[in-house]
């Protein structure tokens, strides 16, 4: 798996960066994205002038080889390797990073710009929630960062706005090391991201000028880990989604245009595509939370009750009339019965009842004729 650090500042001595990006070797990152950061309004002179650092010296090719003679001593006695032994190289890609203040400095940033279409990567820094607002719609922008410094309220709406878009939203760590007064800040910032986003787009980097605030691809994720993010958005923070973020760079730079590149890259760039049609259309961020979802259920067994109160109410009405031959008792027992409100009953047990009646009517008349042929005997 391939780690990224999409935030090292470009502005600066070339040899302190080269160090740096050595350094990052180090701890186990693939590839970095070169900053440029502009105040403002860009211009023309803010073309893409970043000058990519060459590990392939002849110097450092003598010294890669000496080394190399002697395997005892590329590695360090906690086991770490030796900066500017690793034969491994970091890939750079270029960003510009602007500081925007208002809707018309963001309007500067289309893909008619030959400023923009320079740089793999273009982010900015919105200052105000105008400002964040319109960049959540915004179909030239690959990344918006969010620092401690954003003291505007971010809406959950705005941000699933920024998912749908393939806009990465970036959280930048290292002013935690930096300030202790700006820890409280960014924690409550990124808990913030993280619960309007359900942990989805979110990116960490270091915009790191030095070495000592820099920290490995393990504790950033373990770092992500503390706002609210789970183990596998941690990890995905500082890879796939950083990796989203550069294909989503190119399918901009590539809008309506054909492309001659490395076919493993455009392969890249259709699973991604299609990956992100997997993880925004039916997860559906837009879709409110199932707890705000109301129950189906309940409204399957009203259907069917109102359905069953129709079949009732057209069901017809049946009576049944049945004539026996009765005695005085059982006469009186109906007249009872009749004054009592009438029940419609089923025609079958009021058949059952009648059958019944008949039997105990000409079990009582046999009775009667043997008790009359008696009398006639004995006289």
């Amino acid at each position: 798996m391939a780690y990224y650090d999409l935030n090292i500042p470009a502005q600066q001595d070339p040899n302190v960066l080269k160090d740096i990006l050595l350094f990052m070797t180090k701890l186990g990152y693939d590839s970095v994205a070169l900053t440029h950061t502009v105040d403002g309004k860009i211009s023309p002179k803010d073309i893409c002038k970043i000058q990519k650092i060459d590990f392939n010296d002849d110097d450092e090719k003598k010294n890669n080889n000496n080394n190399n003679s002697n395997e005892q001593g590329l590695a360090t006695s906690s086991g770490w390797l030796k900066v500017g032994t690793s034969k491994k190289s970091i890939k750079q890609y270029t960003r510009l990073e602007v500081v925007v203040k208002n809707n018309a400095e963001l309007q500067m940033l289309n893909s008619n710009n030959p400023v923009v279409q320079s740089y793999d990567l273009i982010s900015i820094i919105p200052t105000d929630i105008n400002v964040f607002n319109a960049a959540c719609n915004s179909t030239d922008i690959d990344i918006i960062t969010l620092t401690s410094f954003s003291k505007f309220i971010v809406k959950p709406d705005r941000i699933r706005q920024c998912i749908q878009k393939g806009i990465s939203i970036e959280l930048v760590y290292t002013s935690i090391f930096e300030k202790e007064s700006e820890r409280l800040s960014f924690f409550q910032l990124a808990s913030s991201v993280v619960r309007s986003s359900f942990g989805k787009n979110i990116i960490l980097s270091s915009r790191g000028k030095h070495s000592k605030f820099m920290r490995s691809p393990y504790d950033i994720s373990n770092l992500g880990h503390l706002f609210g993010l789970n183990f596998d958005q941690a990890k995905a923070s500082v890879s796939k989604l950083p990796h989203s973020a550069i294909l989503h760079g190119l399918s901009r730079k590539t809008k309506g245009l054909a492309l001659v590149s490395d076919p493993a890259l455009l392969r890249d760039l259709e699973l991604w595509k299609l990956e992100r049609k997997d993880d925004v259309t039916p997860t559906g961020n837009t879709v409110p939370h199932p707890k705000n979802k109301k129950p189906e259920k309940k409204q399957d067994i009203e259907n069917d009750n109102d359905a069953d109160d129709q079949v009732i109410e057209q069901e017809p009405k049946t009576t049944t009339t049945t004539t026996t031959t009765t005695t005085n008792d059982q006469i009186k027992s109906k007249s009872k019965k009749s004054n009592e409100p009438s029940v419609n009953k089923p025609s079958d047990t009021t058949t059952t009842k009648s059958t019944t009646i008949k039997k105990e009517n000409q079990m009582d008349v046999d009775h009667k004729d043997t008790t009359i042929k008696r009398k006639r005997n004995n006289e």
